[in-house]
């Protein structure tokens, strides 16, 4: 498979393009994407891309951009997010650059969301304007879908699930950073909000039902569940963890209402209903124990792993065009969630694939190879020309 189009035209535009979303401080919470969204209409506008908006909440819209092709019943979509997570007054004393400066030095995009994934979302980007400008016409449909949200509850994806076209979509592939690896299988995940109920007191009278200690039990607990069928496999390990606790009145009262955040992440064959099968569990040993442990939680997502099969025709299109653009082509895992967890439900298969590190997002001094921008543009568009 050949790529017709001279990309290495593209590149000065390619940056630019990434410069300028990592620019936009589009933080989630509370959810600042607008100016994305609208940075994204105007692109694809100048191109003549036709480009539609999808009202998610208040403000907050994804974008849908569409090529049309020779077939329009099996098209390939590209999804970005457009939202960052914050930067918290610590992390931003541990930068060495404005975290929003877009500076590129040292063969990098520096700031927040260059890696996850404004760099990635400008590669689709201008991967379908190099394919607008070069007036061919793709074998099937080709959509770029810029979603907000992806970095809290994934409202945007959400929101799109009953959407029709999504009926003509075959393929997905995810720009999340994998250093452009294949990821071919992604992890689940399930979180929620566990609520543990105790007694207020003096604090000079005991402990007393301090919803602290009643929590503390709990945890225990869950350090003693056995994970070993769902550790060490090709896929990483399934765990879980306490990510927040709330509780408290003030220094002198002992606490009655506690709030526990626990996040479990699952390798692909691991069902998510199996986490709250298990806190239902410790909470029947916890009550056993003490009839009166008041202890309730909510579920607020469940997203399944899943897999790819080695035989797939997507991910045999996805390998040509890494042949023909001479990247090699290496296949992994990813160990986040994404908005293919949440597309993929319509039936679509998913890959996983894009220019950064995600070791290095989230964190102080985010970044991404400019050299990686470049060859994600290369095989996104030889993947948009491919059949």
């Amino acid at each position: 498979m050949d790529n017709p189009i001279e990309t290495g035209r593209y590149e000065r535009l390619l940056l630019k393009t990434a410069t300028d979303l990592v620019r936009i401080k589009s933080i989630n919470p509370p959810g600042s994407e607008y100016e994305v969204s609208r940075y994204l209409l105007d692109f694809f506008r100048s191109y003549s891309i036709e480009a539609g908006v999808f009202e998610v909440e208040g403000a907050r819209r994804n974008i849908v951009a569409r090529i049309p092709g020779k077939d329009n019943a099996r098209g390939i979509a590209f999804t970005g997010h457009m939202d960052v997570v914050p930067v918290s007054p610590k992390e931003a004393e541990r930068w060495t650059s404005d975290p929003f400066s877009g500076d590129i030095s040292g063969g990098f995009l520096h700031g927040r969301g260059s890696s996850d994934m404004k760099g990635g979302l400008a590669s689709a980007m201008v991967s379908m304007a190099a394919v607008k400008e070069s007036g061919a016409v793709p074998p099937g449909d080709i959509y770029l879908i810029a979603t907000v949200d992806e970095e809290d509850g994934m409202k945007g994806s959400k929101a799109l699930l009953e959407e029709e076209f999504l009926d003509r979509v075959g393929l997905l592939i995810v720009c999340e950073p994998t250093g452009l690896k294949v990821s071919t299988a992604g992890k689940g995940r399930t979180y929620g909000t566990i609520y543990i109920q105790g007694a207020t007191g003096h604090g000079s009278q005991g402990k007393g039902a301090n919803a602290i200690d009643l929590a503390r039990k709990l945890m225990d607990l869950m350090d003693e569940e056995d994970f070993s069928l769902c550790e060490g496999t090709e896929y990483g390990s399934s765990f879980w963890q306490t990510l927040s606790i709330h509780a408290g009145v003030e220094p002198c009262v002992v606490p009655d209402e506690l709030q526990l955040k626990v996040d479990a992440r699952l390798v692909p064959d691991h069902d998510p209903r199996d986490i709250w099968r298990r806190v239902d569990g410790i909470i029947k040993r916890l009550r056993l124990e003490d009839p009166g442990y008041e202890v309730t939680y909510d579920i607020i997502d469940m997203r399944y792993g899943w897999k790819v099969n080695d035989d797939s025709e997507g991910l045999h299109m996805v390998r040509d065009a890494y042949s023909a653009a001479g990247i090699p082509f290496i296949t992994t895992y990813f160990a986040g969630t994404t908005d293919g967890s949440i597309l993929r439900r319509r039936g679509i298969e998913c890959l996983i694939l894009g220019p950064g590190d995600l070791s290095c997002v989230h964190r102080e001094n985010e970044k991404v190879k400019v050299s990686e921008l470049i060859d994600s543009m290369r095989v996104y568009t030889g993947i948009m020309l491919s059949r």
